[in-house]
């Protein structure tokens, strides 16, 4: 195969790497992919100026200077977008000053000799310390011990693009007997194909690097929605007000066994009702009406477990779910919620007031006859209500 072949295939394959980026950079918007995608137009660049050099007799230099140019300007392209993915540095105007000896030696070279694989052996060195500098670059993005799949592609590539350049320099030295070795001519014709197979895992490693970056965004994503989601069903099944659980988080409760999972908990259930909450509200208004329900709860929270479940039942009215504890042990801790109350009521509301309730416990076997517990509950604490209030009206007290 001619070497103006393998040239013209290594033409035509970077062309279509640096339209496969256009397309991806429709779609991804990353500072990275921009700088690689410039990086592959100007080594797409670089290399047709070649081409028409070879076959531009009369005055080659200039397209052999656009050439080399084209070549470091890909390098230090690419060498930007390796730091901008693994720091998120961006090159500012500073950086345009690398661009003079880049330019300066595109300029100088192709007037040193008229023997262009000369000039490709000091070009060969550039261009493989140029590998080596976006390969160190990488490096840094290595922040665990278990690199990614496209992380190791591109190093790889990288690794093997400058050991290939290097390579060029004994090679092109002993093309005419040099160090008194030689080296078949058809294979300087086979060069340009290896570089685009090394510059082909190249952009395949970028790819796959973006499809990585990408793939952590959406799972940040999901994470993000998850939690969001988590709290507005914390927050569906929360009374703002008091933060116990609402009737909401009960019915969803209750539909466990509907999943085929019943459940075989058993325990007590105690319903608790405010006694004086209208005439709080008032005497004193809602506000104070308000800070009566939260130490209630806050009451309630004192003396239940933290497995157990506080439930806002209604606007005065509580409902407390205590788990594999038996009804008399239930019992005894809502006996000393009144007294809780009387104690703490007035630093705890911050107003001169009394709170008392009423309650009625059950125990229950599963929640299947959590129903029917509520019930006995129920008229339980209504029972202890009249009776409160027959009392009060024996000894002339209006509770």
């Amino acid at each position: 195969m001619d070497s103006n072949v393998g040239l013209a295939i290594q033409c035509v394959g970077i062309l279509l790497i640096t339209l496969l980026s256009l397309f991806i950079q429709s779609s991804i918007k990353t500072p990275s992919l921009k700088y690689w995608t410039a990086s592959w137009a100007s080594l797409a660049a670089a290399l047709i100026s070649l081409f028409i050099g070879f076959h531009f007799q009369p005055n080659p230099k200039l397209f052999y200077s656009l050439y080399f140019f084209g070549e470091y300007l890909f390098g230090l392209l690419f060498i930007a977008g390796c730091l901008s993915q693994v720091s998120g540095t961006r090159f500012t105007r500073r950086y345009l000053y690398l661009l003079i000896p880049a330019l300066v030696v595109a300029l100088v070279l192709p007037h040193v000799s008229r023997d262009f694989n000369d000039l490709f052996m000091f070009h060969a060195i550039i261009v493989a310390a140029l590998f080596m500098i976006a390969f160190f670059t990488l490096r840094r993005g290595f922040k665990s011990d278990e690199p990614s799949a496209g992380l190791r592609v591109m190093s790889a590539a990288l690794l093997l693009l400058s050991i290939g350049f290097v390579h060029y320099v004994p090679v092109f030295g002993t093309r005419k007997g040099l160090w008194g070795l030689a080296v078949p001519s058809s294979y300087l014709h086979y060069t340009s194909v290896f570089d685009l197979l090394f510059e082909t895992l190249l952009a395949f490693g970028t790819v796959m690097v973006l499809m990585e970056s990408v793939r952590g965004e959406v799972q940040l994503a999901n994470r993000k929605l998850i939690e969001a989601r988590d709290q507005l069903e914390l927050l569906v099944q929360m009374d703002p007000l008091t933060e116990a659980l609402n009737r909401h988080a009960f019915h969803s409760l209750l539909r466990r066994p509907e999943n085929g999972q019943e459940s075989k908990t058993s325990g007590s259930v105690a319903v608790i009702d405010i006694d004086n909450l209208k005439p709080i509200n008032d005497t004193f208004g809602h506000t104070v009406g308000d800070k009566a329900i939260r130490a209630v709860a806050r009451a309630m929270r004192s003396l239940v477990r933290a497995d157990d479940m506080l439930f806002r039942w209604g606007g005065d009215e509580f409902l407390v779910l205590m788990f594999n504890l038996p009804e008399s042990e239930a019992q005894r801790r809502m006996e000393k919620l009144n007294a809780l109350l009387e104690e703490n009521c007035r630093r705890w509301t911050s107003v001169p007031i009394t709170v008392t309730v009423s309650f009625g416990v059950a125990g229950f076997s599963s929640l299947t006859d959590l129903g029917g517990a509520i019930e006995t509950a129920d008229k339980a604490m209504y029972a202890q209500r009249h009776q409160a209030r027959g009392i009060g009206l024996r000894f002339g007290v209006r509770s």
